[in-house]
């Protein structure tokens, strides 16, 4: 078992903290790993997604360097399931970083469809989705139980994008909304799929449901479509033992955080942009665990010193909220490791203050 560079939080630690619990003296450390996965081990983004050796390394060497306080299995989390199910996903070759993605247009849903038949996924079988199944038993065989493991999955609205396209899906919530509410079924059919197999694998969920940001989707629109979707999954995962699901909403999500609060996700993403104090008093009278996330750009390119002064406010504005994680923003490819640990130095040094 790889030896971290800080000694993560136990199961039992993570789960106090979720609960809402007394707030910890150390605060959770969740930096967002995806792509960066590759770097670890000199390899690219589209080598390491489409290798489960190769993956379950990156995510060894992830766990070694950084000492997080979980690990998501996962490397371009949008498109497992698209793909599962016909969408192509452009991948790069060679010294190529860049991180792969649905081909613009490749899109296997038309607005009208008849879906109560469509084809869901196996997850040992179709895509990229054994890659990520057996990368999560590796690591979780290496690892232990006591680790904070969750599988990277779609949320549903992102799902329906990536399957219908994102114009023609915000015009068939004005046009078609029961067509609507139909494709999002559907999407939550085939993320369920998937999460089957990781938690036949032993590990737990997080659901990236970014695109449904009121950066792009009106707060009505999410009440109307999205919250529906995502309690019904969450409820779904509570039902098969899943007892902490975080909800990844990314940019500024803060006019839809009392809509969030309801979805039954239990920790909720409060990114860089969005207002600290409003998301703070809505989690904590929800009873809800909140992650605040830091620029990734300066992480990226600030001196670990100022990078660490940044954390070091965010805990402080936190200290006192129960369920506080501090988090960052997704890592860029090639980010300096001793900047992401300038992070993690601020979360322990928060018990000295």
């Amino acid at each position: 078992m790889p030896r971290p560079a800080h000694t993560p939080a136990t199961r039992a630690e993570v789960e106090s903290v979720l609960a809402c619990g007394a707030p910890r003296p150390v605060p959770l450390f969740l930096p967002a790993i995806y792509e960066h996965k590759a770097w670890f081990v000199g390899s690219t983004p589209s080598a390491v997604s489409r290798d489960a050796d190769l993956l379950t390394r990156a995510m060894l060497a992830e766990f070694e360097a950084v000492g997080p306080d979980a690990l998501t299995v996962g490397v371009d989390v949008y498109n497992l399931e698209a793909e599962s199910v016909g969408c192509k996903v452009t991948f790069y070759e060679g010294a190529d970083t860049s991180i792969p993605g649905i081909k613009p247009g490749n899109h296997v849903v038309r607005v009208g469809d008849d879906l109560s038949a469509a084809r869901l996924p196996n997850p040992l079988r179709d895509g990229r989705m054994p890659i990520n199944i057996e990368a999560a038993r590796r690591v979780r065989a290496a690892l232990g139980g006591d680790i904070w493991l969750r599988g990277a999955i779609s949320g549903p609205f992102s799902l329906a994008i990536s399957l219908v396209g994102a114009e023609a899906l915000f015009l068939a919530c004005l046009d078609k909304p029961d067509w609507v509410r139909s494709v999002l079924a559907y999407s939550g059919r085939i993320i369920m799929e998937f999460s089957k197999a990781y938690i036949d694998a032993g590990v737990g969920l997080v659901v990236f449901d970014s695109q449904s940001s009121p950066e792009l989707l009106s707060p009505p629109m999410y009440e109307e479509f999205v919250l529906p979707i995502t309690a019904e999954l969450a409820a779904w995962a509570a039902s098969q033992g899943v007892r902490n699901l975080p909800l990844i909403i990314g940019g500024n999500a803060t006019p839809i955080a009392d809509l969030q609060v309801r979805t039954g996700c239990n920790n909720l993403l409060c990114d860089f942009t969005a207002d600290f104090d409003e998301w703070a008093a809505a989690c904590r009278a929800a009873g809800k665990s909140m992650r605040r996330n830091i620029s990734p750009r300066l992480i990226e390119t600030s001196p670990p010193d100022q990078v660490y002064d940044v954390a070091v406010r965010e805990i402080a504005r936190g200290k006192d909220l129960p369920g506080f994680i501090m988090g960052t923003a997704v890592i860029p490819f090639g980010t300096p490791t001793e900047n992401i640990l300038a992070v993690k130095r601020a979360c322990l040094d928060a018990a000295r203050a």
